[in-house]
This record gives structure tokens, sequence and C-alpha cells, in this order.
């Protein structure tokens, strides 16, 4: 039989976040003051003249270079991490920057990482951008010994084990825009098992060649306005975003045992798949819908209990209407007419991180819990008319929320792979 301690729910205890508009506070700022970060690729990734049209038809380029960027990424402290300089050279930034939030997110835990040695802490990373390795292919000569390791996806995981001597369970997820929830799930899973006893989960996408700006503008997904204009009537597509986020887990008694902050406790987590559908892309809110009751129904917390909840929110219009239509038909509906669960998505402010935009997501709800308000959701001048908010009794949050000081806060994050692997969390804070 498990113990109630086993039994016991997971806590977040640390976290490091780099998103355009800064780290932490600055971004966290920035959301609060309602400024959109979007701005455009950084001009020293790649030359754009040559590869910017407006007709997408015309073979290899992109209507758009509309982008949230976290600027100059080259700098890494290879020596601090025991890597040579030609080894970090043909390592995929990606990893650099990863391994610098891990560092991080110890730090700001208040845990040395060297106490973490030998320990069965996971690693669970989500990522689908292989642009550095596209680089490596466009320069064949420049390929050696470290080349493989470098741009591998898998070695963005296990590089976080190998430096730090983590002995748990070590992944990266690719489940496109929902691999960062699906990777915090799991490593959920990991530690209510006993597989793991804590337990790293990161997130990461960066902007390092143009394949996916020009693949994505074919596909005519990128907006044309270079804006994530989330529940708007004139929504025509999300913008790309780079950054990332790690955050430490542990079990709640644990973590109240070793005198941990605890920045939110995990009450609930959840993946499913739409499976067959009418396109391979197209959201299927009945999926999403499903998903939602069995996790928040498992975790016991009534669609009343909600003060907010943080949806993944492209700008896109098929998919916005879809995923809020589950919404409300899984919550909305089940809470007082009076009393609409407020909805927002923080790619308003910062764009869209693909693989990593669980971590955007995250990182807001975070903040909510802890300041107990929520910064308005940008861009929405006229709701969709396809978003039904009185008969779903949603309101998007248009003006900054306060969340008042109730005894519990409860705060949902969503997020959905366009391959349609759907992922969700609940969040509380007492």
């Amino acid at each position: 039989m498990t113990s109630n301690r086993d039994r016991s729910p997971v806590a977040v205890v640390g976290f490091s976040f780099r998103m355009p508009g800064g780290t932490d506070e600055a971004l966290w700022q920035a959301l609060l003051d309602g400024r959109d970060l979007v701005t455009s690729v950084e001009s020293e990734r790649w030359s754009q003249d040559t590869l910017l049209h407006p007709n997408k038809v015309q073979p290899g380029t992109s209507y758009t270079f509309a982008a949230g960027s976290i600027g100059d990424i080259s700098g890494f402290d290879a020596a601090f991490f025991g890597i040579s300089p030609r080894e970090a050279e043909q390592m995929d930034p990606q990893q650099r920057v990863l391994l610098e939030m891990a560092w991080e997110t110890f730090e700001q835990a208040g845990i040395p990482a060297s106490s973490m040695r030998g320990s069965r802490c996971g690693v669970y990373v989500g990522l689908s951008s292989v642009d550095y390795a596209y680089r490596r292919a466009d320069d064949l000569g420049a390929i050696d010994s470290t080349t493989m390791t470098g741009n591998a996806s898998s070695i963005a995981a296990n590089r976080i084990s190998y430096v730090f001597d983590l002995h748990g369970p070590s992944m990266t997820i690719d489940t496109a825009c929902s691999s960062s929830l699906v990777a915090f799930h799991q490593a959920c899973q990991s530690i209510r098992s006993q597989e793991t006893d804590t337990a790293l989960v990161g997130g990461i996408s960066l902007h390092l060649h143009p394949y996916g700006f020009i693949g994505f503008s074919k596909a005519s997904m990128l907006s044309r306005q270079g804006r994530c204009r989330v529940f708007d009537a004139g929504a025509d597509g999300y913008v790309r975003s780079e950054g990332g986020g790690v955050v430490l887990l542990k079990p709640l008694y644990q973590a109240l045992e070793d005198g941990n902050r605890i920045l939110a406790v995990v009450a609930g987590t959840g993946v499913n798949s739409d499976g067959r559908k009418p396109g391979l892309t197209v959201p299927s809110h009945e999926a999403q819908a499903a998903l939602l009751r069995e996790v928040y129904g498992r975790a016991g917390i009534a669609p009343s209990d909600i003060d907010y909840f943080e949806a993944h929110g492209t700008g896109t219009a098929v998919g916005d209407p879809l995923e809020t239509r589950a919404i409300g038909e899984a919550l909305g509906r089940h809470r007082p007419l009076d009393n609409p669960l407020p909805i927002g998505s923080i790619k308003g402010n910062i764009g869209h991180l693909e693989a990593a935009a669980g971590m955007a997501g995250l990182f807001k709800a975070l903040h909510v819990l802890r300041d107990r308000r929520v910064p308005a959701n940008l861009h929405v001048r006229t709701v969709n008319p396809n978003i039904d908010v009185g008969a779903w009794n949603l309101k998007p949050v248009t003006e900054p929320l306060e969340l008042g000081n109730g005894s519990r806060l409860v705060v949902g994050v969503s997020a959905f792979g366009f391959g349609g692997t759907n992922a969700t969390l609940i969040l509380s804070k007492v």
C-alpha cells in the first residue's frame, strides 16, 4: 500500500527563464505594463534581405521574419561547465542556454548544484528545433568529432545530466508546441512513482536558421501582421518566438522538510492525443475538452475553483475558436454564469516559443500565483465571432485583473502540438 507521503503533490521550488523582454522580473514587469515585445529575428543570425518575399510561393523565402528575440546568444562560459572552446563552438546554442538555466535554477532554489551529484534527479527537456544542425550541414567541412553530440536532440537533456552528474531518467521530448508541458507531465509522473526524487524540466527554442520561417510561411501558419492576436477577429496566424525556461520539481513533503521555498504546487497534469481528425494539424476540441475534464476531475478541482486559465492561444483563425470551445465545454459552462472563466495567453506579448511555449505559459502562471494579478491580454480589439464567450462562459482578460486575497489560487496552463499531442497542468498556491 502506498503511503500518503508517497502520493503527495509535486512542488515547484526553483526556475530560470530566458525570453523576449529579459529574465524574470524584467519580463514580468513588461507583461504588467502591457508591452508588445515582438520585434524581428536578430540581424546577425542570417541575411534576411535575400530571403524575404511577400509572395509565399516564391521558392526559398518567407513572407515574414517578425519574431520575439532574446538577442545575442554567442556568449558562453565553456570553462565553467568543463567544456573546451572547440566543443562549445560545435554545440547547439540551445544546449548552452539549457546548461546556464539549469545552473541558475539550482541557484534560485537555494540548492548547491554540487549537492545534486549522484542523485536520482531526472532531466526532461522539450525541444523540437535542430536549426544549428542545419547550419552545420551548410558547411560540411566544419564537422568534427564533437558535432554529433553537439547537435543531437537527445544530448540536450543528457548533457545536463552529464555535467551535473544526475542519475535519474534523462530525455528530450518532441511533441512540437506541447513539448515542454509533456516533459513537465513526465517529470511529475516520475516523481509520483518514486522513480526520481527531484527533476529538472526545461524547454528551449532558438532561431538559428531560416528553415523554420520558410517552412511555416509556406504552410500559411505565420501572421503577416507580425502579431499573435489571440482571441481576436483579426487573428491571421502566429509569430515565432525564441527563449526557454527550466524549473526544479520535488515532492511537496520533501520540499517542506528541506525548507525550500514553494513557488507552486502541481495539483494535476495530463497528456492525450487528438487521434484521427479532419486534418493532421487541425486541433480537436473534443480531445482537448476530454483532457481538461479528466485532469481537473482527477485533481478534485471544480471549474468554479479556477482563478485563471493560461491558454495555448496562438492567434490562428482555426485554433483559437476550437481551443476556447474546449475550455468552455469542459470548464466554463460549469461555472456560475456571473463568474465567467478568465482566459489569456502570453503569446500576445512575446509570440509563440513553439517547443518552449509551455515554459512561457508556466512563467506567467507562476507570477500570477505570486502576485495575485493577471496582465491584460494584448491585441484583442474585437473577439473572434467564432468564439462564443457568452455560451462558453469565458472572459478574455483585456484589462489587468486582480485576483483578490482568497486562501487558495488555482491557475491552469495548456499547450497543444500541431500533430495532435495535448498537454495541460494545474498549479495552485495557498
